[in-house]
């Protein structure tokens, strides 16, 4: 399967997707799903659109916030569906953040055994990462994403317009990601975000970054759709940043944030355990910090950050897999670090105290 054929990514392609069921030969019915804040911005113009080009439509919006990714919402909307009589054929469109499409991705993976999934993204972080590759999951109170399905959508309809309404802080955040795709994948692209970092909003430049983007994440989903080798290369900086994300909570870091820190980590490391050269870090850590991304954190202990990463889910036989750079655009995974390598580069990643 080539998974950019179900990929469309276009500028105004949100406001299109009565055309996008049509293409797909999907009954003109459909079911809309947001949270409350992507609802109001976007949902309820898409609802409009949809209706006035003749496709009945029911919406449901759930409260913003990764508390919604969870068993309970799932059960409610499912409930809902049934309530309203959805029907095997009809499309459920996931409209937001990667917190809704996981979701609403989960729910569409069993509600009736599987129905039809079109994901909108409308993060940048959701544009380039959570709408492609299929990965659909709720989280329960023992961690992340721990019940799931791999359920591709039926379209991705990627609109970088929508990343308009995205607060400043939330862009520059997800901006992580784009680097970090960057970073393991595509030294030109590095290239273009360093001539471009004045240029963040730019809508030709999203155009471009998230096309780029999306195109290496559908190209390591085709080779490794199920997640059990190459796709872990998408893991560079996350080690230390789930760590940071377990330790401090979720919300105390946006995850791109953490990513970042994460990143800054990763390429310590690399220098020390993958032959990076020094200034390929440097690089990397100056082009963060331009974006505008944290180099350090200052809410965890370094030895909790520790612990917590041996309850990672890349650890085989109590060894964490790490993702390594060994130069911009060329990323590995699979590799085992001397701990007390780790240990260090966690320390001089944490704030000086005040």
């Amino acid at each position: 399967m080539d998974s950019m054929d179900h990929i469309q990514i276009e500028r105004g392609a949100s406001g299109r997707l009565a055309q996008v069921l049509a293409r797909e030969e999907l009954p003109p019915r459909a079911w809309v799903i947001a949270d409350t804040t992507v609802m109001q911005l976007h949902g309820q113009r898409i609802v409009g659109e949809l209706t006035h080009a003749g496709v009945a439509v029911g919406s449901r919006a759930v409260p913003p916030g990764e508390s919604s990714k969870s068993v309970a919402t799932a059960h409610d909307l499912w409930a809902w569906l049934a309530e309203r009589g959805a029907e095997r054929g009809d499309p459920i469109i996931a409209l937001g953040g990667g917190v809704v499409g996981d979701l609403v991705g989960f729910v569409a993976a069993a509600y009736l055994r599987g129905v039809p999934l079109i994901q909108v993204p409308t993060t940048l972080l959701a544009q380039i990462d959570s709408s492609v590759g299929g990965k659909v999951a709720v989280d329960l109170a023992a961690g992340k994403n721990l019940v799931g399905a791999f359920y591709p959508a039926r379209q991705s309809v990627i609109d970088p317009d929508l990343l308009a309404t995205l607060p400043r802080e939330q862009l520059v955040a997800d901006y992580a990601e784009v680097v970090k795709t960057a970073m393991i994948f595509d030294a030109d692209m590095f290239e273009l975000i360093e001539r471009s970092v004045d240029s963040l909003h730019d809508p030709a430049l999203l155009e471009e970054l998230v096309t780029r983007c999306v195109r290496w994440k559908a190209r390591i989903v085709d080779e490794d759709p199920h997640d059990r080798g190459p796709r872990a290369v998408l893991n560079y900086g996350h080690t230390i940043a789930h760590a940071l994300e377990t330790v401090c909570g979720y919300g105390a870091y946006r995850h791109g944030e953490a990513v970042a820190i994460g990143m800054r980590g990763a390429a310590a490391i690399s220098v020390r355990a993958a032959a990076l050269a020094e200034s390929d870090a440097k690089r990397q850590d100056a082009l963060l910090r331009r974006v505008g991304l944290p180099q350090t954190y200052a809410k965890a202990a370094p030895d909790d950050l520790w612990q917590a990463m041996q309850r990672d889910k890349k650890v085989r036989g109590g060894r964490i897999q790490w993702v390594l750079a060994g130069r911009i655009g060329a990323a590995s995974p699979g590799h085992h670090v001397d701990p007390a390598i780790v240990r260090d580069v966690l320390h001089e990643l944490r704030a000086p105290a005040a």
